[in-house]
């Protein structure tokens, strides 16, 4: 590697670190290493390469389907969507190890399906659950964690305003990359699920008797189940058919999504009001706008890099180290673990993208896709380490707890259920390539 291109990585980390440090905002700490990196670290006058970056940042029919998938996420937090789906998933869970706990994890699964958001799958579920299992007498710790983890789905199982914000920056197909997250969405949720139900056997003072099966009675309960779950899975079912049936890009979906939200909103939910309406809009121009300038200012940098041939050099330096690959993707991980602590997922995301991807995909080899997905599940773990983990404080605020330290024990073990996780999707990578491969 030539040795300007090592001077121009420390400049540029420094300043962003620099200006990070003195509390401003992240995207805006990006936009104003960019500029720098652009105007006196590359070769000329790079004016014009800032204005072309500043219009084709946002000017982009596959970024409409974000603020549509915002926007139907705002609908179901304000509808009582959440209310119905906890009581159908509770009558199907309560009687297995764990009771209750699991329905958190299954709820935030199905609203992570319609949501495609963390944050509104962790507000939603966690608003309707913490005082139900606090009621009931589960163990605060286990709950809280169980939460958080479960909101963390949201980032993972499709539509996944990560993923849109991956396959933006890296040219991806967004269809395949929500296909991808599928099968890996499920299994973590398996996961999740399976060291509940061990950790509750071991320690069964962490929740209150279980609720026999009861035969016939429990046969009825999971029957009557499906009037709390059908309008979600029919969310669901609108979503994943318009796309893959060959009907609707992910954009048109959002928009079917959307549509088929305000429909449930006001015919079954029967909630809706002017009021909440403007609320829910507000929330979605709020949420978007601060997106599209993280966005911007991601590929303002992703271009400063480019220009000044960092990525390609860095992939070419490490392609041809000496030690498998699967050493250097180790070492990329626990880098990511490392930020995760200090950095949101999706400004994590924006910052990574540009140096990560061409040494994942160009200088390694690994699949796009494949990356998409592993790469969604390490910034999940952002999410709930401390000190910076966002779902941490959601979960935390809903909850009312004082003790920030119960949130935090009760959601460490999920993370090293992420990274078992992590290793069984990099030694079978299929599980999220199959369904993109054979759509």
């Amino acid at each position: 590697m030539q040795a300007d291109i090592i001077v121009y990585i420390v400049i540029i980390v420094g300043i962003l670190l620099g200006i990070m440090g003195t509390g401003t905002w992240i995207c805006f700490a990006l936009f104003g290493t960019s500029i720098f990196a652009l105007m006196f670290l590359g070769h000329g006058n790079m004016q014009h390469v800032l204005d072309s970056v500043l219009f084709n940042g946002v000017y982009s029919y596959t970024l409409v389907a974000m603020p549509l998938f915002i926007f139907m996420g705002e609908i179901l937090i304000n509808s009582g969507c959440s209310d119905s789906l906890f009581k159908g998933v509770k009558k199907i869970l309560g009687p297995f190890p764990g009771g209750m706990l699991h329905t958190n994890i299954v709820a935030c699964s199905i609203f992570a399906a319609c949501s495609g958001s963390s944050t509104a799958t962790t507000v939603a579920i966690g608003g309707v659950s913490i005082p139900e299992l606090s009621k009931q007498g589960y163990a605060r710790s286990i709950t809280l964690g169980s939460i958080c983890a479960g909101g963390t789905l949201g980032v993972l199982i499709p539509p996944s305003i990560m993923m849109i914000l991956y396959g933006s920056l890296t040219g991806n197909s967004i269809g395949k990359l929500f296909i991808a997250g599928v099968f890996p969405g499920i299994v973590l949720a398996g996961m999740f699920i399976v060291y509940i139900a061990f950790a509750c056997l071991r320690h069964p003072e962490w929740t209150p008797g279980r609720t026999s099966f009861g035969g016939f009675r429990y046969v009825k309960d999971v029957a009557s189940s499906f009037l709390d779950i059908w309008p979600v899975l029919l969310l669901i079912g609108s979503i994943m058919f318009s796309i893959y049936g060959g009907y609707a890009t992910p954009t048109e979906a959002g928009a079917v999504a959307v549509v088929v939200a305000l429909v449930l909103w006001m015919f079954r939910y029967k909630t809706f009001t002017v009021k909440l309406f403007v609320k829910v809009i507000k929330e979605t121009i709020i949420v978007n706008a601060q997106l599209m300038v993280s966005i911007i200012a991601a590929r303002a940098l992703g271009m400063a890099l480019s220009l000044l041939d960092i990525p390609s050099q860095l992939s070419e330096m490490i392609s041809q180290m000496p030690v498998s690959r699967f050493l250097i993707w180790a070492l990329i991980v626990l880098v990511y673990i490392a930020l995760g602590c200090l950095v949101d997922g999706i400004d994590l995301l924006i910052i990574s993208i540009p140096v990560f991807y061409p040494i994942m995909v160009t200088g390694l080899g690994f699949d796009p896709i494949w990356f998409g997905v592993t790469l969604t599940i390490l910034l999940e773990m952002s999410l709930i380490t401390p000190p910076v983990g966002f779902n941490l404080y959601i979960t935390h605020s809903i909850s009312g707890s004082k003790d920030m330290m119960e949130t935090i024990r009760g959601s460490l073990p999920f993370v090293i259920v992420m990274l078992l996780a992590l290793v069984l999707f990099t030694a079978f990578p299929g599980i999220a390539t199959y369904l993109p491969s054979n759509m």
